[in-house]
C-alpha cells in the first residue's frame, strides 16, 4: 500500500464517486468496497472528511472528500 495525499478530480453521481481521474488516467469506479467519516477535533474545528474505498479499473484507491476538494490517499498493492 502507498499512500498519496495528491489532489485528483472525481466524478461524483448522487453523492457518490463513479470515476476517478488521476495520473492522466479515468479510473471507472467498479464497486464501492467502503465508505467511512473521520471528524478531527471538533472543539477545535478541525475537518470532517468522508473516506470511500473504492475497486477501479485502474485498482483500489482510498480517496477522500474535504471540503470540495477530492484528495487520493492511498492506492492498495
Amino acid at each position: 500500500m502507498k499512500r498519496w495525499f495528491q489532489p485528483v478530480e472525481v466524478e461524483v453521481t448522487k453523492g457518490w464517486p463513479v470515476v476517478v481521474n488521476w495520473n492522466g488516467r479515468r479510473h471507472r469506479v467498479q464497486y464501492l468496497v467502503d465508505a467511512w467519516v473521520v471528524q478531527g477535533k471538533w472543539w477545535a474545528e478541525e475537518e470532517r472528511r468522508v473516506y470511500f474505498r473504492v475497486h477501479t479499473t485502474g485498482g483500489t484507491l482510498d480517496i477522500f472528500r474535504s471540503g470540495d476538494d477530492w484528495i487520493l490517499s492511498k492506492v492498495q498493492d
